[in-house]
């Protein structure tokens, strides 16, 4: 993924500490929903999963932990603030799942309603980026449970760049995700995808 094209970039050993953000996609979710506006929860392979990315977590030391309100972010969520129970932990609706139309520009259709949706969880993106801009500092590390098209869509955001350009990623669940980035914009990303915590069985 190319994160910045600026000529003055600078390699981050030589400048300030960045905000590292620890992205995590939820477990896998079944087809039981016990609330239409929160989706389905997680099924007992997701919980597994869940268990095990938190493990791997577990010796980090998170300034705080973000998730989307959507139950099966959020039950993993909980699993791993079992691990980090006094870091504080944000529920928000900004980083809800979002459609694929974010970094599937070209194929984006003219329907006013999706116009509308598309606008709407941008405007969502947006403010979760900028609350992070402003309410860390740097040298922290900060862990975001969501969503695959969430994380696809937020990675090259969070570098000032648009979703529709930049390399699609394939992002499993539980995998671990982790983004540099600086209050300049400038983002680099460290780790993509990785399930190495996860036997290869329970690999969704």
């Amino acid at each position: 993924m190319e994160i910045s094209k600026s000529s003055t970039f600078v390699s981050p050993s030589s400048r300030e500490r960045p905000v590292k953000i620890v992205f995590i996609r939820h477990g896998e979710a079944g087809q039981i929903v016990h609330s239409p506006s929160r989706g389905p929860l997680l099924t007992d392979l997701g919980r597994r999963q869940a268990e095990r990315v938190a493990r791997r977590l577990a010796d980090m030391h998170f300034a705080h932990i973000y998730c989307s309100t959507l139950e099966r972010a959020e039950s993993t969520a909980n699993v791993i603030h079992v691990y980090h129970r006094n870091v504080p932990l944000t529920r928000t609706d900004d980083i809800r799942e979002v459609s694929h139309y974010h970094f599937l520009a070209d194929l984006t259709p003219d329907d006013p309603e999706v116009q509308e949706q598309i606008r709407e969880e941008k405007d969502g993106l947006t403010r979760f980026i900028n609350l992070i801009r402003h309410s860390h500092s740097p040298g922290e590390t900060i862990c975001v449970v969501c969503h695959g098209n969430c994380i696809r869509t937020l990675l090259p955001m969070f570098g000032g760049k648009d979703p529709g350009t930049g390399l699609l990623i394939e992002i499993n669940n539980c995998s671990v995700t982790i983004l540099d980035t600086w209050a300049t914009g400038d983002s680099v990303l460290i780790l993509s995808n990785c399930v190495r915590h996860l036997l290869e069985r329970q690999v969704t």
